[in-house]
């Protein structure tokens, strides 16, 4: 413990996208100061970077999320509401189309805030530059660990003034779901992270649309997933400047195009006839952007005996996931709060920085764990999906089943079913409780 009270002198973060600006957020009051490293130029307004190529794509931060980020953030609510965010209140202004039917447009007690990625981006970073600690250095790109003795004491970045060492008694890496972190742990001679891949070969191409004047001040989010093997499905999600962020997908070489005639008839091949209604006279602000998600996958920090002292690993890093549930930043937001927990328990107990990852890693995978479960068991139930399938998976798909006959039926099961995916809930609390008889009762009615 340092003399002003801190635990350390400084901490060094590998990425300023949403888990590493979370990450600051969570560090900020346990060190001297923070410094958060990226390569991109991040820039001054709300608009695409390069660093996140699926940034032009539909996001949603999950309810749970948000309410970790307010945790995170005092007030970070209330600033998406002033830079333009849409609520929609949960299930009032929804239009789901789930495994061929609708979500029942109930008062579930909850609303979401969506905004395109970039926004949600912006406002949190610039929460982070108003920290009196923190700094932000872009244009900076990380070129290896720097490990000795057992522990990550920095990294070698190149930035505009050139090559340097950047030393942190803590570094948190937030480098994304590319290959980047795990060519890097490679290099540095530590082993390979254990690893659960599954093979979802997703599909998708978005664009923001001026919507057309009958449309103006709609604040409805809607969603086409269609029952497998369909391997199509879309969203439209209001954003802010009362536009439109419209998305559509296929798996497995199945491809929306991406010339606006195309991507209209794909809209219009939908089982629902909502989306290709929205886009009759919708006017494309910019280009219809194409990305492609090939696997999910999760490292399991928790089996991995070679992750040297000071390191935290966080967000995509750690678990990265199918887009389409819309988990990504909440898990992120989750691994900050675990972070932050983790170091307030240090200061309180005037313990030292090693072996922080004891206390952090089990909470970080419980999290990971828990959106990983709801996402890859609808994966798989795409056959062509790559991947080990539980032994009992024919029961679970069963029971996911009737737990959606019996949201259509009992509010009480709906409000539930919301609270677990938008990860407020654990999956656990479907299988106690009188919800849990209700469901039991339709799985007896198995159709």
């Amino acid at each position: 413990m340092n003399a002003d009270g801190k635990l350390a002198a400084r901490v060094v973060i590998a990425g300023a996208g949403f888990a590493g600006l979370l990450a600051a957020s969570a560090v900020a009051p346990y060190f001297e100061t923070v410094t958060i490293l990226d390569k991109d130029e991040l820039p001054a307004v709300p608009r695409h970077r390069r660093g996140v190529a699926q940034d032009l794509q539909v996001h949603l931060l999950l309810k749970g999320g948000e309410l970790a980020l307010e945790r995170l953030m005092p007030g970070v609510r209330c600033a998406f509401i002033a830079a333009g965010a849409v609520e929609i209140r949960q299930n009032q202004d929804v239009s789901l189309w789930e495994h061929d039917g609708w979500h029942p447009e109930r008062d579930l007690g909850y609303s979401h805030l969506l905004m395109s990625r970039p926004a949600y981006e912006h406002v949190v970073r610039r929460r982070v530059e108003l920290i009196g600690n923190a700094t932000i250095h872009d244009r900076t790109s990380i070129d290896s660990l720097h490990v000795e003795c057992g522990r990550l004491t920095g990294l070698h970045v190149t930035g505009p003034s050139g090559s340097r060492l950047e030393r942190g008694d803590l570094i948190v890496l937030a480098m994304g779901r590319g290959g980047q972190f795990a060519r890097h742990l490679a290099d540095a001679g530590l082993p390979a992270v254990p690893m659960t891949e599954l093979g979802i070969d997703v599909n998708y191409v978005s664009a923001r649309f001026a919507k057309p004047d009958r449309y103006k001040g709609e604040a409805r989010f809607i969603g086409c997933i269609p029952r497998p093997p369909d391997v199509r499905y879309g969203l439209v999600c209001p954003i802010e400047n009362d536009e439109w962020l419209i998305t559509l997908c296929g798996r497995f070489g199945r491809k929306p195009p991406t010339d606006l005639d195309g991507f209209r008839d794909y809209a219009a091949a939908l089982p629902i006839p909502d989306i290709a209604e929205r886009l009759h006279g919708a006017v494309p602000i910019g280009p219809l952007r194409a990305y492609r998600i090939g696997s999910a996958v999760w490292r399991h920090f928790d089996r991995y005996d070679g992750l040297p002292q000071r390191m935290i690993p966080i967000g995509d890093c750690v678990s990265s996931f199918n887009p389409t549930f819309g988990q990504g930043m909440s898990v992120a937001a989750g691994h900050a709060v675990a972070l932050s927990d983790a170091l307030a328990a240090r200061h309180a107990g005037s313990r030292r920085l090693d072996g922080l990852a004891d206390d952090y890693l089990p909470r970080v995978m419980e999290c990971s764990a828990q959106a990983w479960r709801l996402a890859a068991i609808v994966d798989m139930e795409y056959p062509q999906s790559r991947g080990r399938r539980p032994p009992d998976f024919g029961r679970i798909v069963d029971g996911m089943a009737a737990m959606r006959r019996a949201a259509g039926c009992h509010v009480e099961v709906q409000r539930l079913r919301f609270e677990i995916g938008n990860m407020i809930k654990p999956d656990s609390a479907a299988r106690r409780g009188a919800t849990a008889r209700l469901i039991a009762a339709e799985l007896l009615r198995r159709p």
